[in-house]
Order: C-alpha cells, then structure tokens, then sequence
C-alpha cells in the first residue's frame, strides 16, 4: 500500500507542477522560522479541491476519518495544497511548511509509515507529527520568540 501512495503522491505532484508557486515569497514573513533556501525548495498550490488519493487507498490505509472531514490543506513531500479560502491563511502556510520540513527529515517512506502510525495510534489530534506543526504555527501566529523549526524537526526520531 505504501507503493501505491508514494506513486501517487509523486504523480499528483507533478500533475500540478506548472501550477507550483514557490515558498521563497515568504520570505521575510517567516524569517528565522524557516531558511530561505528550504523555502526556494518548498511550493504549495491552491486548487479547488485538494488531491485525494483513490478511495481504495484511503480504505486500505485506513486514512477515512482524516479525509472524511473538511480539509484545508494537505502536504505531499515538498508541495503542499491549499483550498482557495485557506490561501491568504499564513499560519496555515507556516503549519504546511512545518510538514515539509517533516518529509524533508524523514523521507517519503518513514514519513508516510510514521505519520500512518501516528494517526492509527492516536488520532488526528493528538498525533506528534500534527502537534509539533500545530504548536509551531501557533507560537508563530502568538508573535512569541523566533524559533528555528528544522532543528526542532531534526530532532524527531
């Protein structure tokens, strides 16, 4: 099942490549949180419906509850997919970039297999993957003290 996903995660990505626009133009918003050279890397598309997977990789992955409900965004590697109404929301943007670094860290198949695990074991909402980009987005919206997120990330086992 894994296969299956990163297979169409790689094509969904490049389905959307010409409309990728580059995290670079936060820049200065997110200066300190996140270097300019991994947000040159990093791209989000807004669309008006996220890319979801075929329904009988959502079944198999046991990923229904997490797309059962209303999505605003969703990360895939090193581009993430924004609803239109979410596309001015920085602290969403901030959230997504979060995952990013995530990917980036782990890896297409740990992270997939991890943020599995994590969503099977815990939930949506108490899932360390899901808080540790939750608590970052909100210190960040909070105006409270820069803080490097890819050493935070880094640190993830």
């Amino acid at each position: 099942m894994q296969r299956e996903i990163t297979a169409w995660i790689h094509s969904t990505n490049q389905q959307f490549e010409v409309q990728r626009q580059s995290c670079s133009e936060f820049k200065e918003l997110f200066a300190g949180y996140f270097p300019e050279e991994f947000l040159t890397r990093s791209f989000y598309v807004v669309t008006d419906r996220i890319p979801l997977p075929a329904k009988d990789l959502l079944e198999a992955g046991n990923l229904g509850s997490l797309f059962g409900r209303q999505i605003e965004g969703l990360t895939l590697n090193d581009t993430y997919y924004l609803v239109p109404t979410a596309a001015d929301n920085l602290q969403i943007h901030f959230h997504e970039l979060v995952h990013v670094a995530q990917w980036h860290h782990l890896g297409v198949e740990r992270f997939l297999a991890r943020y599995l695990n994590e969503l099977n074991r815990y939930g949506y909402n108490e899932m360390p993957l899901e808080r540790m980009a939750y608590e970052l987005d909100a210190r960040y919206l909070a105006g409270r003290p820069v803080v490097d997120v890819l050493p935070v990330v880094q640190a993830l086992e």
